[in-house]
């Protein structure tokens, strides 16, 4: 079964405790602290907060792992500051405060998916090994200060995972990716149910996440279950080793009509490329399949026509798989960026 009750917290942000190895050597978590009221605790700075454990009364805790409790203890971490453009924002946005359950749902409405809601630019992930010899942590060292102007800024957070109680408030667990698991973890694999933290700062019109992955998780993951494919995990990806035997961003996604729904697809290799059977998706699970004649010769570009794979003018996300069902290329725009700009909508690489 998938993992249990997930949903997505609206919310502020109040203080936050971050465990170091003497401290939890196993598991160690960053706890962020919530509520979902904008000024019961506006003026308190994170270092004002104090307690035994991991609880404080009246406050919700969010558990962020820092490391895996795998052999290879290291995890995958995603830092994006461009998600304004990304169809998930429309849906957020406008999502009263409080804590939403999604159940087994299985679709793309709100949902979390690092794979389906082309969310993270794959390649650009970072490798974090927890409380090495140097006291540098290139996460944290990227996600304090977000957390303080979050606090100091009342923006707001949404927190997707798993919710359980705790004698002090509720709790929001399983903030990472939930599918793709090893065997031992594979009943938690489901499709939308990933977990992660994103910030937005409405002054500012500023959208920013944080997405984590375990080494041992897969890098693709089947369309109905969420089961590994292949044997290729994360900690395959990023092995420098084994950078250029990796399908992930072969082809990418430069241009798409909406109205007219042509897709202007790259070959980003220096190798002609067949592309007979390679499908072209939608958030709403249309897909067109490509001609049995669709190649891409070695940096090339071209045009390809999708009837089937009707585009939202209120943002979409548009996912490029192989024959196989392996995730190629993703792309997400918003329903303020069809506005904004004229057709095609471009996307940088």
């Amino acid at each position: 079964m998938p993992v249990p009750d997930y949903g997505v917290w609206r919310a502020h942000p109040v203080h936050y405790n971050i465990d170091h190895a003497s401290q939890d050597p196993k598991s160690p978590h960053l706890s962020l602290y919530f509520t979902e009221t904008r000024d019961k605790h506006s003026d308190k700075c994170h270092h004002e907060y104090t307690g035994s454990g991991k609880e404080i009364r009246g406050l919700n805790r969010a558990a962020i792992n820092i490391k895996s409790v795998d052999k290879d203890s290291r995890i995958v971490y995603w830092f994006n500051e461009d998600l304004d453009e990304n169809h998930l924002t429309d849906l957020l946005a406008d999502l009263p405060r409080g804590f939403h359950p999604l159940g087994e749902q299985q679709t793309p409405d709100l949902g979390l998916d690092y794979i389906r809601n082309n969310i993270i630019n794959i390649p650009s992930g970072r490798l974090l090994v927890h409380d090495t010899d140097t006291p540098k942590n290139e996460l944290l060292d990227l996600l304090e200060p977000r957390m303080q102007a979050a606090i100091r800024e009342h923006a707001d957070i949404y927190l997707f995972g798993s919710r359980s109680n705790s004698n002090s408030g509720s709790e929001m667990h399983n903030i990472h990716m939930n599918q793709g698991n090893m065997p031992k973890y594979q009943a938690d694999d489901g499709i939308f149910q990933d977990g992660g933290l994103i910030f937005h700062f409405a002054r500012a019109k500023k959208w920013i996440g944080l997405f984590i992955t375990f080494t041992s998780q897969s890098a693709h993951t089947d369309e109905q279950s969420g089961h590994a494919i292949g044997s290729t995990t994360w900690a395959d990806f990023f092995n420098e080793d084994m950078k250029e035997e990796h399908l992930e961003g072969s082809v990418a996604i430069e241009e798409v009509s909406v109205n007219s729904r042509k897709y202007q697809l790259k070959n980003c290799t220096e190798h002609p490329l067949q592309l007979a059977s390679w499908k072209i998706h939608n958030s709403h699970g249309e897909f067109e399949k490509l001609p049995s004649t669709a190649k891409l010769d070695a940096f090339a570009s071209e045009v390809f026509e999708a009837p089937k794979c009707v585009l939202s003018d209120q943002g979409d996300n548009i996912t490029l798989l192989n024959e196989k069902g392996l995730k190629v290329a993703g792309v997400s725009y918003s329903a303020q960026r069809v506005k904004a700009h004229s057709s095609p909508l471009v996307f940088a690489h």
